[in-house]
């Protein structure tokens, strides 16, 4: 049997730190776990699922913003796309055209965007 797991690991610049934490802290509104380390951040984003934010400068570990189509991406579902996503664009956040090869009809509604430190997320209504 396999099941998928409730954790999720993404390496950001460590230039990024700031940003970054007011990024998942502050705009989407992720609860701050306590890490046993100063390396990583932790946040809950729900149902106990634990986010990871490593912060390295080795440029072998990072990921480029311009490397978007090579990553993988999360959806977060939203009770109002459109407030979310203005939310997110307030903070500087930038839509991106992906390809989505799982939109099976249309309309769909989703908005694909970058955060700090290039991770690719996409927001859809719940």
């Amino acid at each position: 049997m396999v099941t998928i797991g409730n954790h999720l690991k993404m390496t950001v610049a460590s230039a990024l730190k700031e940003r970054t934490r007011e990024f998942y802290g502050g705009v989407l509104g992720l609860k701050p776990i306590p890490s046993p380390a100063e390396n990583p951040d932790l946040y809950e984003i729900s149902g106990g699922f634990i986010l990871g934010l490593f912060f390295s400068d080795d440029r072998a570990e990072l990921l480029a913003e311009q490397d978007y189509l090579k990553a993988t991406w999360l959806e977060l579902k939203v009770d109002d796309l459109t407030q979310w996503k203005e939310r997110l664009q307030s903070f500087g956040v930038i839509e991106i055209e992906y390809d989505d090869p799982s939109r099976f009809a249309e309309p769909y509604l989703r908005f694909f965007f970058q955060a700090p430190g290039g991770q690719v997320f996409r927001l859809a209504p719940i």
